[in-house]
């Protein structure tokens, strides 16, 4: 089956005829389906050509409509995102459950305008969520494998998540023009001082970490977090489960850990091993992953310790990071922040990698995993909305393998692998160069 896959290319942007498209449309799902009605297994070759298939999917669209009316579905799409957001911030699949309720119901249940509800549901019915029961007109509405999926006790739940997309991602999104025309910063170091299109829509200056601390918008925060693990969990499975993290030498600092969403995740698989783990942020963070490892089990406690610290200290001491352990981490962190920032980072994680304070010299070399979203030509559709959030929520920036293989060998490191896995983040793996 990979051989097939393998041997299909992805399509170039511009094609010459719809039929061309659909005839390599066709060929790309029978690489991957082998006849069969069960669901293929997800092999690395699989979720790679998954990719091929919707570029392909949106190609041949744009093919049928053409350059005005695709592009204004494009435009319109945030329609959709709208939709999506009402529709589930309300809750309407939860109050549907396992029954089917009419629209005069939905509203009385809800406290909302039948209107808005029907002219929302209208929009979603035709992307695959909910039934109609009787067919068109009926207004009599049930879940389906799609709306099932934001109910808030779906095993699975995307409902934080959709949450924080049409929220906080959203609006942030609709002021990049106001952030990008702010005041020109003369160097990328100067970049951070340009307030992030979420601050100029909600209108706050700190950041929006510190914003969602805030007691009078903790509910945001919490939500945040809860939607990062949804997100995660349905485009970084596979950095559970296709990375060695058992056979890593102990312990494994994860510098600016947070509250170890890694490491809980790791917990759950059982993935860890008898791996143990130092979870390394700042000490409200740290404050905060303490009170969410109390409820995990002892024997999983018992491979996690905390330090609190701030990685951009000025000096090694003043940061706090464990010195001379065999293996560091860094994960969702290096796109927050300025290419200048970014090298501050890792020369001081270097610098605690080779320090010992027993002055002895280790026995292997020290390792450090970037685990980052790259850009490549290849990304998905996912990878490149999210890069656009990113921004508008902190300034953030998704890099090229070449710029991050760059950052990490002016902070005195060389590239060892570049792990691929069946998720989103890649993992580069690197040792400090003495």
């Amino acid at each position: 089956m990979s051989s097939q896959i393998d041997s299909v290319n992805p399509v170039p942007i511009a094609t010459p005829s719809p039929v061309a498209l659909a005839e390599h449309l066709l060929a790309l799902v029978k690489s991957i389906d082998g006849g069969t009605t069960e669901r293929p297994a997800q092999t690395q070759t699989i979720h790679d050509a998954k990719h091929v298939i919707a570029e392909t999917c949106d190609a041949l669209m744009r093919s049928v409509l053409g350059p005005l009316e695709y592009t204004v579905l494009l435009a319109e799409s945030c329609q959709e995102s709208s939709a999506l957001h009402f529709i589930t911030s309300l809750g309407v699949p939860d109050v549907i459950g396992q029954d089917a309720l009419s629209l005069a119901e939905l509203s009385t249940k809800l406290n909302v305008q039948p209107r808005f509800l029907s002219i929302a549901l209208s929009c979603l019915l035709p992307r695959g969520y909910f039934e109609e029961v009787g067919g068109f007109g009926s207004q009599v509405y049930r879940n389906n494998a799609l709306s099932r999926v934001l109910q808030s006790d779906h095993p699975q739940t995307l409902k934080d998540a959709i949450g924080f997309v049409g929220d906080e991602g959203f609006k942030a999104t609709s002021y990049l023009l106001e952030a990008a025309k702010q005041s020109h910063p003369k160097s990328d170091s100067e970049s951070a001082q340009t307030l992030p299109a979420v601050n100029l829509a909600y209108g706050f200056k700190e950041s929006v970490f510190e914003w969602m601390a805030n007691p009078a918008h903790a509910w945001r925060g919490q939500r945040m977090g809860k939607a990062m693990q949804q997100l995660h969990r349905m485009a970084n499975g596979g950095v559970i489960t296709d990375f060695p993290w058992a056979e890593l030498s102990s312990p494994v600092v994860d510098v600016g850990g947070g509250i170890g969403s890694l490491e809980l995740a790791l917990t759950k698989a059982g993935a860890n091993g008898n791996v143990e783990f130092t979870i390394f942020d700042i000490p409200e963070t740290i404050e905060n992953a303490k009170k969410v490892w109390l409820s995990q089990p002892d024997a999983a406690q018992s491979q996690i310790l905390f330090v609190p610290g701030n990685f951009l200290a000025p000096t090694l001491d003043d940061t706090k990071i464990p010195q001379g352990k065999p293996t560091y981490l860094i994960r969702h962190v290096l796109h927050d922040w300025t290419d200048d920032q970014v090298v501050s980072i890792l020369k001081n994680v270097r610098a605690a990698m080779l320090a010992r304070s027993d002055g002895s010299e280790s026995a292997t070399a020290p390792k450090l995993l970037l685990c980052e979203m790259l850009l490549r030509p290849t990304s998905s559709r996912f990878v490149r909305t999210t890069s656009m959030q990113l921004l508008a929520l902190n300034n953030g920036v998704t890099r090229t393998e070449g710029e991050m293989r760059k950052l990490v060998e002016v902070a005195g490191f060389k590239v060892v692998k570049i792990h691929e896995m069946r998720a989103v983040d890649s993992i580069i793996e690197a040792s400090p160069v003495v």
